[in-house]
């Protein structure tokens, strides 16, 4: 859901900064036809870019593998969460839950809404049947007041046209059927659906439905109508309103730009260049929303090893990545094959192909491998994956990675002494430095690099060994504090302090002094998982003397 969320809102950017385009330099030129397509062209590229965002290569280099994470006991889920800034209650409604709760009623109430209308005019249809008229159909109703077009049916109210002026009306009308002015109708429609928290999705449907009308205007004067007569007709329509959004109507957008717009000087052919600017807005669309493909390094890693040699058959093991609590996938989730440096990465939902090019032959005659998982902030997850009778590929169950928890080492806490100086070495001319050994021979084939990082205190570990001594120095001055106890919080994606609970306590007061010590902490730099910021969880055990 987070993925659709973020969907949502990229195509929500691509529309704002396409319908600034169109109304400073395009909504007052004449080329309405143009201008049509310009429209539909945006929403479409708005849309489409951000599902089908273009890749960039990106190197990434050897991180450190961490394989310290074990997994939280289900004791640690249900120990409250200690109040205090940025702190929320474990049973508050997830923030993306409640966005998506509120988009959904939205979307549902706007689609009921297409879908009655659509309803009423196929009734009326059914009820006043369809007549054939000067080469178009026709269903006459005393509902509606105004004309309108629906697909390629006009509706007319025959108390309120004449045969006098019923000539300018058709003519309007066949020219948003011949052109398909339903389409684009349509279109829009689905989209205010989808995207009706956007206001700029509504502009479009306005900017969308006035151009028809602009497009309308110009077909029924080349039809030799005269202008005078036609916009007489026009105004004597003032009084209606535009009832179903799904259709043509002949009065929308009446007014003075509208009837200047009939007599306009055409723009001029250097005018088209203004189309122009649409291309700096699409090329700052796919540079945004671009996302990394990456591809591991051939060079030496930090710590070779023996990476596997193609063998005669491969072995391809598929599956999905996804959070126990929750379900949701694990993009990112860094898959190796157990022993070496071969691996792959899992998709943006969590799915992974990973291919085995010298699998162990197993008795009943299929294929194994061991597959490793790792995620910063998970446990790390060892499966064997097996095939039966010679099947060299398979799919594996969705695999669910549990949250894990990272123990602070309270040695880690103290600082290092300082290196002691290197000794003096007297010179001999006449000696020659060595030459540095030549690096190792590596495979050809390329090795998988495992990228994942904790989260890091300001200063590291040291540092955070003296925030916590400089705050037992400032609680234990109001009273005498002795115990220890141990806590357990989280550092989130932008690096804040959550979820503090206190997990042991020799008493009430050490536990809460050491948690009045992790919710004073500086804000931390975020774990990552392959470049994008992830939750991590830390254990902290703390003693007061």
């Amino acid at each position: 859901m987070e993925t659709f969320i973020v969907f949502l809102i990229k195509a929500s950017i691509g529309t704002i900064l396409f319908y600034l385009v169109y109304w400073f330099l395009l909504r007052n030129e004449t080329y309405h036809n143009a201008n049509r397509w310009f429209l539909l062209s945006a929403l479409f590229t708005s849309v489409l870019i951000p599902l089908f965002p273009v890749q960039y290569t990106l190197l990434v280099e050897q991180g450190n593998a961490s394989n310290l994470f074990v997994a939280i006991p289900d004791s640690f889920k249900n120990i409250p969460v200690i109040n205090g800034q940025d702190q929320a209650p474990t049973g508050s409604i997830d923030w993306q839950q409640a966005i998506l709760l509120v988009y959904f009623t939205g979307a549902t109430i706007f689609l009921l809404r297409l879908l009655t209308q659509t309803i009423i005019l196929i009734q009326l249809m059914f009820k006043n049947r369809i007549k054939p008229k000067e080469g178009i159909h026709i269903v006459e109703n005393e509902k509606y007041g105004l004309p309108f077009s629906f697909f390629n049916v006009v509706f007319i109210n025959p108390k309120f046209h004449t045969q006098e002026n019923l000539p300018e009306i058709l003519a309007h009308e066949k020219v948003h059927i011949r052109e398909k002015h339903w389409f684009d109708l349509l279109f829009i429609e689905l989209l205010t659906v989808i995207f009706w928290f956007n206001p700029f999705i509504w502009f479009f449907e306005r900017s969308i439905k006035q151009n028809h009308e602009y497009l309308a205007d110009k077909g029924v004067l080349a039809q030799g109508h005269p202008v005078g007569r036609y916009q007489a007709l026009l105004i004597n329509q003032l009084m209606g309103m535009q009832i179903i959004g799904v259709t043509n109507n002949l009065n929308f957008a009446l007014n003075t730009n509208r009837l200047k717009m009939m007599t306009k000087t055409k723009t001029s052919r250097l005018g088209r260049i203004k189309f122009m600017w649409a291309l700096p807005a699409i090329a700052l669309l796919m540079f945004a929303f671009a996302e990394p493909a990456y591809k591991v390094n051939k060079g030496e890693p930090a710590d070779p090893v023996s990476a596997l040699k193609q063998g005669e058959k491969e072995f391809v093991v598929k599956g999905k990545v996804v959070q126990e609590e929750t379900g949701k996938p694990l993009p990112g989730t860094s898959v190796i094959i157990k022993g070496t440096m071969v691996g792959t990465v899992s998709d943006i939902d969590g799915n992974f192909t990973l291919v085995d090019p010298n699998p162990k032959k197993g008795e009943n005659g299929g294929y194994s491998t061991e597959v490793v998982l790792s995620f910063v902030g998970r446990e790390t997850k060892v499966i064997n994956a097996y095939s039966v009778a010679n099947e060299m590929a398979i799919t594996v169950p969705d695999i669910k990675m549990k949250e894990g928890v990272f123990v602070i080492n309270p040695n880690d806490l103290i600082a290092p002494p300082p290196p002691p100086p290197p000794p003096s070495v007297k010179k001999d001319n006449n000696s020659q430095v060595p030459p540095p050994p030549p690096p190792p021979v590596i495979d050809e084939e390329e090795v998988f690099i495992i990228v994942e990082e904790l989260a890091k205190y300001p200063g590291g570990f040291p540092a955070l060994g003296s925030h916590i001594a400089e705050m037992q120095k400032k609680l234990t001055q109001s009273g005498k504090l002795s115990g220890k106890t141990r806590i357990a919080f989280t550092v989130s994606e932008t690096g804040k302090v959550t979820n503090v609970k206190i997990v042991e306590q020799d008493n009430d007061e050490v536990g809460k002094a050491a948690a009045s010590i992790v919710m004073n902490m500086k804000d931390w730099t975020p774990g990552k998982q392959r470049g994008k910021a992830v939750p991590v969880n830390y254990l902290l055990p703390i003693t007061f003397k």
